[in-house]
């Protein structure tokens, strides 16, 4: 394995939804799912750890992570706002409601021994003003970008198959169009602790030079899953 520079151009501006970063060893999980589903694995999450260790180095230890850093977006336009709404849709959400005769989604709680509470047709109503049914209004922010970069430890020829293959947006959003992928170029480099640019343990000494902030965070992907997260101290 040796170190790599991941390079990607996008056609479209990227999605800015928050402040945490997008890992580029999440990406290539993303893309071990989708290649396992092909094959027809079952399970294909919990088999992910074992399919990467032939794509990226990771660290040792229990708190181990992938040699992967954290995607370096350098912008070339300023923040644009775009207008969206969610309509609440009453008609929809009676249709789904969960009955004894009916397996539905849409419940109001449930009781103790795990059954869905019982709805009195007489009282109950769904408020579009407020809840997790209301309809709403926000704006979205986006950008145009030179390109996004990112760093990693691995092999070239499989980490290039991976995200050439299943690798089509960066961001969220991507059903809209934001953030797609016109090329992506790996290629070799020559700093090989590059990749410490990223969320790490706090007993990893982290890359020279560079200052870290301790925070709560996921060390290696799912990066979404709250119940996984430890203090770690991310790149400042």
């Amino acid at each position: 394995m040796q170190a790599l520079k991941v390079t990607f151009k996008l056609a479209s501006p990227i999605f800015i939804d928050s402040e945490y970063p997008i890992h580029l060893d999440a990406l290539l999980a993303y893309a071990c799912a989708q290649e396992l589903e092909k094959s027809g694995e079952d399970d294909c999450w919990n088999k992910i750890d074992g399919h990467m260790a032939s794509i990226l180095a990771k660290t040792d230890g229990d708190d181990w992570v992938w040699k992967a850093s954290k995607l370096f977006v350098k912008a070339k336009s300023e923040l644009m706002f775009s207008n969206q709404i969610r309509k609440s849709d009453p008609d929809m959400y009676f249709d789904d409601i969960h009955t004894e005769d009916q397996n539905g989604v849409f419940v109001t709680g449930f009781m103790k021994d795990g059954s869905a509470r019982k709805i009195n047709p007489e009282t109950f109503k769904i408020d579009t003003a407020s809840g997790q049914q209301r309809g709403y209004q926000w704006l979205t922010a986006s950008r145009w970008v030179k390109d996004v970069t990112a760093y990693a430890v691995g092999d070239l020829d499989a980490v290039d198959y991976y995200l050439r293959e299943h690798i089509r947006f960066i961001g969220k959003v991507g059903r809209n169009g934001y953030g797609r992928i016109t090329a992506i170029e790996v290629s070799s480099h020559d700093c090989e602790d590059d990749w410490m640019q990223r969320v790490l343990p706090l007993n990893h000494p982290g890359k020279s030079g560079c200052q870290y902030a301790p925070v709560q965070a996921c060390i290696r992907a799912p990066y979404w899953r709250k119940t996984d997260m430890v203090l770690a101290k991310e790149m400042v």
